[in-house]
């Protein structure tokens, strides 16, 4: 081959090397995709125990305040560097008379995982028997914590942050048992006879589920999820007695936020529990939108020795209570209070299912463009008007105000697949259209270098075959 003829094709097979291989494919990172800092927290109590004080059936015994039994709990905020995303679950903590009680919360009774930080969950713990001071009492459980991380949460991907859950069995306050603690007794109003029982039994389960997500809404917008739930089948009070209450659970509470950023985009959903009364047997009513609360009566004491005391049994739904603030939106609810009382003094009040969630949404939206860039006409997807979301900016009044949250084993439509508060943590992997792609078109570079080629060695062919004519 001529050295004219090598020197050229060289420079065209060089001039192809270099047009061929593209930039390589990056992630819209750096500073250019950082939606800023956003953060989510969310906690469900099985029972949130405002006091339960026997003092005034038998006042040498103590009482419990500001007690919190199995909790699971989310953490996220994304400007830590370790641990960004928190789970947490456990049989909770006790205070006694003001003090923290002796041995709560629990050694090794706390599932807890990190990410970034730690090794993939779940992290699962069993939970031996618990003995708040006689007054509250478990038999077992179990808890499990999931925290999920992917640098690319700040470049606009969305998914799972945080699972936790926690499930006791057996909870029982002032119901005596192995823990040798105090048994109230029920007294028949015919016979006067008095048969141990317990105040109030949660169960033969429950348990609590936390979750914080991040998920696409309408117009390139990012938002955070946080949601909490409850599990439970039934709630008695002087089980095994003539006098018995049971509050069977129809429908298991839950409570959403989503932070979009500003009001408009983001949103409170709670679904109220549901449950059917019965006394001695008999239903008494349903607890439900319509009907809001029920109170009954009974005689009961907690010493042979002191005469029965007729109490009065109020159960009520709770009532949601939220605020937007900005960026920023939060909610409590406590799903079910019970409360007994002799007069005018509480011996119980209980909160069953007490549920609270916040979120700040990130600052930017979608991978690069500033919030104040967006429309302000775009809309969330799924997030159309309805009388299943509480309305933003203003607090809910009552459960009327609140209706059905989407069950969380069918996601709602237009969200994105991560599933409602109580779903599995996936495996993080990106969707080949969740983030904005960066460098060349290959198949457009290779073909415009192969006809680069083949129009050189063209021209060249015909420049030797004229200088030889």
């Amino acid at each position: 081959m001529p050295p004219a003829l090598a020197r050229s094709l060289g420079a065209a097979t060089a001039a192809l090397a270099a047009l061929a291989v593209p930039a390589t494919p990056a992630w819209a990172g750096g500073s250019a995709c950082d939606l800023g800092r956003f953060t989510a927290t969310s906690q469900a109590d099985l029972a949130k125990i405002t006091v339960l004080d026997p003092g005034p059936l038998a006042p040498e015994l103590p009482a419990l305040a500001d007690v919190r039994l199995a909790p699971a709990r989310s953490d996220v905020d994304s400007g830590r560097r370790l641990g960004r995303a928190r789970s947490t679950a456990g049989y909770g903590d006790a205070k006694l008379l003001g003090m923290n009680l002796p041995g709560l919360p629990l050694r090794d009774a706390e599932a807890t995982h990190l990410a970034p930080g730690q090794r993939p969950g779940p992290v699962t713990v069993a939970l031996a028997a618990l003995n708040a001071g006689g007054l509250a009492t478990a038999q077992a459980g179990k808890a499990t914590a999931a925290a999920s991380w992917d640098d690319r949460y700040g470049c606009g991907k969305t998914g799972p942050l945080t699972r936790g859950a926690a499930m006791i069995e057996g909870l029982s306050l002032l119901g005596g048992g192995r823990a040798g603690g105090p048994a109230i007794q029920a007294v028949s109003e015919l016979t006067r006879a008095a048969s141990p029982t317990s105040l109030l039994k949660v169960g033969p389960t429950g348990s609590t589920q936390s979750a914080t997500d991040l998920v696409k809404l309408g117009g390139g917008r990012i938002g955070v999820r946080a949601g909490a739930g409850l599990a439970l089948s039934d709630l008695t009070l002087f089980a095994g007695t003539p006098q018995e209450i049971t509050a069977k659970v129809l429908t298991q509470p839950t409570l959403e936020v989503v932070a979009g950023g500003d009001e408009k985009h983001s949103r409170v959903t709670y679904q109220p529990a549901v449950l059917s009364v019965r006394s001695g047997g008999k239903l008494v009513e349903s607890l439900d939108a319509k009907h809001a609360d029920v109170s009954l009566s009974l005689l009961g004491r907690l010493t042979a020795d002191r005469p029965a005391s007729l109490l009065s049994v109020r159960l009520s739904l709770g009532t949601p209570t939220q605020k937007v603030d900005g960026a920023s939106v939060s909610a409590t609810a406590a799903s079910l209070r019970v409360e007994v009382k002799l007069g005018a003094v509480h011996l119980l009040d209980v909160a069953i299912g007490y549920l609270s969630v916040s979120a700040t949404a990130p600052c930017r939206v979608g991978a690069s463009t500033p919030r104040r860039q967006v429309s302000d006409s775009d809309t969330p997807v799924g997030s159309a008007p309805s009388s299943a979301e509480v309305p933003s900016g203003r607090s809910a009044a009552s459960p009327r105000a609140a209706a059905r949250h989407t069950s969380p084993a069918s996601p709602a439509a237009g969200r994105d697949a991560t599933s409602g508060p109580f779903g599995k943590p996936d495996s993080g992997t990106p969707s080949a259209g969740g983030l904005a792609l960066t460098g060349s078109n290959v198949a457009a570079v290779g073909l415009g270098g192969v006809s680069l080629i083949v129009v050189g060695l063209g021209a060249l062919f015909l420049t030797r075959r004229r200088r030889r004519a």
